[in-house]
């Protein structure tokens, strides 16, 4: 789907509409994460990340990492909780990845989630994503045009 210009796949992906987190759940019962295409609009040209650790352990809307552009220094955060054990390796030369395929080759860590049950009812897929992020996307007054 889009939305203002911006994109969102439908296909198995669900969304962090507040801090513009997406989450695709792998094969192996873990999930890999990233900005959403809104999120990497927002910060404009990613630079660096400092992701956290492989082996931390992390919480849901907590930081794990930061990035920096040229006009952006800030966290990103979990979308949901777990250990990270993937760190997206290619980002630490080329973050502008991110910008450049945020859903794909830009993906930022993968976890094992440890609270997935009662943290997934606060993801958001399908309609009820389009409509929660046309209603942030209006609010915050973005576009990725």
């Amino acid at each position: 789907m889009e939305i203002e210009g911006c994109v969102f796949p439908e296909d198995g992906i669900l969304y962090d509409v507040e801090d513009q987190m997406w989450v695709r759940f792998d094969d192996d019962g873990n999930v890999t994460a990233g900005l959403t295409d809104v999120g990497q609009h927002i910060a404009g040209n990613i630079l660096f990340l400092r992701p956290r650790e492989i082996g931390d352990d992390v919480s849901m809307g907590k930081r794990v990492a930061i990035i920096e552009s040229g006009k952006y220094v800030g966290p990103v955060h979990a979308p949901l909780s777990g250990k990270i054990i993937e760190i997206n390796e290619n980002l630490r030369t080329k973050a502008g990845l991110i910008n450049e395929d945020p859903y794909g080759a830009g993906w930022i860590l993968r976890m094992k989630p440890s609270n997935l049950e009662a943290e997934v009812k606060l993801l958001r897929q399908g309609s009820e994503a389009k409509a929660a992020l046309r209603e942030k996307l209006e609010q915050e007054s973005w576009d990725c045009r």
